[in-house]
């Protein structure tokens, strides 16, 4: 009886050393076939791989800018936007803010021209800030937003910049307020950048198109 008891247990363990080690094989399999199938398709379209850190890098890896300009901008945008918030709340509630490539926008309204220089100023003294293009217009009253109105002129530019193959359209950033479009980023030639303003201009609603996209490095 105790011979049998003893072989019973000898069986389990290994049948549950057995299964640990599918498992771990597996799971290397699964990472060997990811790089594998990443190493075979990246020269010639993105690569999304399960996870949000590789999804990243497959994403960055089609863009101009790096992943550590990324978030720098992201870092800068939280400290711009803190920045403002000091001078008041309802300052902050009234001025957009949106970094690219360390270059700040700001768009809204405020009620004074001092507001208006008070608030390029504190920007100017975020650590990080390389440029500051104000648009922030002057007006006593908050102006009647239509933020559904905005996104959906947004999300038309980005559906069609990103449908027209000679376009890089993960080099963009477009963002949209009070029917105005603004487009930051890194265009491959002059060709790319006059074609994307043509388009954003098209979009039904936009009534006008602000460009401040610099041209990469050797571009013509």
């Amino acid at each position: 009886m105790n011979r049998i008891f003893s072989r019973f247990t000898f069986c389990r363990e290994n049948k549950q050393t057995f299964r640990v080690l599918v498992c771990r094989w597996s799971a290397v399999g699964c990472v060997a076939f990811c790089l594998i199938f990443a190493l075979l398709c990246s020269r010639c379209s993105t690569v999304t791989i399960v996870g949000g850190g590789a999804a990243l890098v497959g994403s960055a890896a089609m863009r101009e800018k790096s992943i550590s300009e990324t978030v720098s901008d992201t870092v800068l945008s939280t400290r711009v936007k803190a920045a403002i918030y000091k001078i008041s709340p309802e300052v902050h509630a009234m001025v957009g803010v949106n970094v690219q490539e360390s270059e700040v926008l700001l768009t809204g309204t405020v009620p004074t021209d001092e507001m208006k220089t008070k608030v390029e100023r504190a920007v100017w003294k975020v650590s990080g800030t390389k440029c500051v293009y104000n648009d922030i217009e002057i007006s006593d009253k908050a102006p009647i937003v239509n933020y559904h109105k905005d996104a959906w002129i947004t999300s038309q530019v980005k559906a069609k910049l990103l449908a027209n193959t000679k376009i890089r359209s993960l080099n963009y950033s477009i963002k949209t307020v009070n029917n105005v479009v603004y487009i930051f980023g890194i265009a491959r030639s002059v060709d790319e950048l006059e074609l994307v303003k043509n388009i954003a201009s098209h979009v039904r609603g936009a009534l006008r198109v602000m460009s401040y996209v610099r041209l990469k490095e050797g571009a013509n």
